[in-house]
């Protein structure tokens, strides 16, 4: 039974072994067409892996390395694309700019990590807040920091404030609080 087990096992490592083979004989032509090389050194389609070789007494295959040809421009990893569709004659085009709407609000400056808010900034927010919650009563904060085009995070000092301030008053817990006025 065991002779059966090895035939079987030396076999399926011969199979698994040309058909690596002939994918890495493809990897290689491919590459060497994109290349301009010309073309690859013949490799053996039947030759068994390293461990099967060592086991049968064989040398181990040597892959030739390709002729020197002239340096060839390569695509940038940007613009890279699969082996088969590159052509070596085709020139590489720069993406286009993307057109759409160009916002004329110059970006908010970043601050660093702990930094305070400028307290005219918390001032302008504050008021901002509470008018919002006036005119829209009963909403959670997710929904009026979307509205207010400001994360819930900057928003959580100004509630603080207009809740301390008795301007404002919440219903419910954690995320279910909903804002009204006073």
């Amino acid at each position: 039974m065991s002779n059966i087990d090895d035939e079987i096992r030396s076999k399926t490592e011969a199979f698994v072994a040309s058909l690596a083979d002939v994918i890495r004989q493809a990897a290689l032509e491919a590459v060497s067409e994109v290349l301009g090389r010309g073309s690859v050194s013949s490799v053996s389609t039947h030759a068994a892996p390293a461990s099967v070789q060592a086991k049968r007494g064989r040398p181990k295959k040597v892959i030739a390395p390709a002729a020197k040809a002239a340096p060839v421009s390569r695509p940038s990893a940007k613009s890279a694309a699969p082996a088969a569709s590159v052509k070596p004659t085709a020139a590489i085009k720069a993406a286009p700019a993307a057109k759409g709407p160009v916002s004329k609000k110059a970006p908010a400056a970043k601050r660093a990590p702990g930094e305070k808010r400028p307290p005219a900034e918390l001032v302008k927010l504050t008021e901002r807040l509470g008018e919002y919650i006036k005119a829209h009563p009963g909403q959670r904060i997710e929904t009026i920091g979307k509205a207010l085009s400001a994360p819930t995070k900057d928003l959580s000092l100004p509630i603080k404030k207009l809740l301390s301030g008795k301007k404002i008053r919440s219903e419910g817990l954690k995320r279910a609080t909903e804002y009204f006025p006073s």
